[in-house]
């Protein structure tokens, strides 16, 4: 509404009371139901766009969205379904994890109590859980009192956990494992191991808005590894990869399984966007794309060739900052020629600014 107010134009039509927190959905772009949805996180619902992108309307799902979304949903591939873990201040210390069917309706809403209010960014699934990243960035009233429009800051004292919620479970069947002291704001995938435990890739912040409360500036991401036991409460970490990196992706055709290869943004100073990574986990080994000092990537987007004969086998398509230019174009590469020259590359009139997160939806 007070995008459409700056810009003189007449709001789009809102399924929601005028009083309903609504802000600029300027995070995420997804396709589901036979729709395209823009979203963002923080208690704001998604907005349906039609295939220019224009806005359609404010959406609740055919009247079944109880109050807020997400700007990660994760799909299943198995189902088609998006499993969706939301967060919203006005619920206090409680968030919320949400089914939506592949009618584009809320099917199942679980609502779970935890200790304090946490930013939770995304969330992961395997075939037995949903994760929930219970973590020690929260909600602060005296700031939101002070008039930040985002009120989240880093408290040391909370203890950091994952839940794991059996997937058509509610809240009392959790199994809450903790975990060392960190920030998530993306994982690249979870599965379930043979012997029970639950296996988290993701990107690792060590903190988040403590210092710098203006964005994620606290240290270098990793990547790394958490092995979740359900049964002690314990994990194992492990350290996969120390170069600075974020926006992990994968073949999304397995998530919630056994992966081998990741896809993500090189981190350089002041989170700005560097090189391109090509994970391959199983051989423990990587790939670096490097363009040249002028060249930064954002997150990559991975899209399965026809008939793909290996989980590799396809495009990696990533958005590029020129700092000589400053402009961006749409790079497209061969997932298995990473370094390789290009397939395509599609110039842009402007830049597109860098931690935007993007999909592949075909027509």
């Amino acid at each position: 509404r007070n995008v459409a107010k700056n810009l003189g134009e007449q709001a789009p039509p809102s399924d929601w009371p005028a009083d309903h927190a609504q802000f600029a959905s300027n995070t995420n772009v997804i396709g589901h139901a036979g729709a395209t949805w823009a979203l963002v996180e923080g208690g704001s619902p998604p907005i349906e766009m039609n295939y220019e992108l224009e806005t359609v309307r404010v959406s609740n799902f055919a009247n079944t969205l109880p109050q807020a979304f997400s700007a990660h949903p994760k799909r299943d591939p198995r189902t088609g379904e998006l499993h969706v873990m939301a967060y919203w201040w006005g619920w206090g210390n409680q968030v919320q994890y949400l089914v939506v069917g592949v009618d584009g309706k809320v099917r199942r809403t679980v609502d779970i109590a935890l200790p304090g209010g946490p930013m939770m960014h995304d969330c992961a699934i395997t075939e037995k859980y949903v994760l929930i990243f219970d973590l020690p960035c929260l909600f602060n009233l005296k700031l939101a009192m002070s008039g930040r429009s985002f009120p989240y800051i880093w408290n040391a004292d909370y203890t950091a956990r994952v839940g794991l919620l059996p997937r058509e479970g509610v809240a009392a069947d959790i199994k809450w494992v903790e975990i060392n002291s960190c920030y998530i704001f993306h994982p690249l995938n979870a599965y379930d191991a043979p012997d029970g435990t639950v296996v988290l890739d993701a990107a690792r912040h060590e903190k988040m808005f403590d210092v710098e409360q203006r964005g994620p500036n606290e240290g270098f991401p990793t990547l790394d590894r958490w092995v979740l036991n359900p049964k002690t409460g314990k994990a194992t970490e492990q350290r996969l990869d120390d170069r600075p990196q974020e926006f992990p992706r994968m073949n999304e055709s397995l998530i919630g399984m056994q992966h081998n290869f990741g896809y993500l943004a090189g981190i350089s100073d002041v989170f700005r966007q560097a090189d391109l990574i090509k994970q391959d986990l199983a051989k423990q080994s990587t790939q670096v794309r490097h363009d040249g000092e002028n060249f930064g990537y954002g997150e990559p987007v991975f899209i399965a060739r026809n008939d793909a004969k290996s989980e590799d086998d396809g495009y990696v398509m990533a958005l590029r900052h020129n700092t000589e230019t400053d402009l961006s174009d749409l790079v497209v590469l061969d997932a298995q020629d990473f370094c390789g020259e290009p397939v395509a590359i599609v110039q842009l009139p402007a830049r597109v600014p860098n931690g935007f997160h993007g999909n592949w939806i075909a027509d």
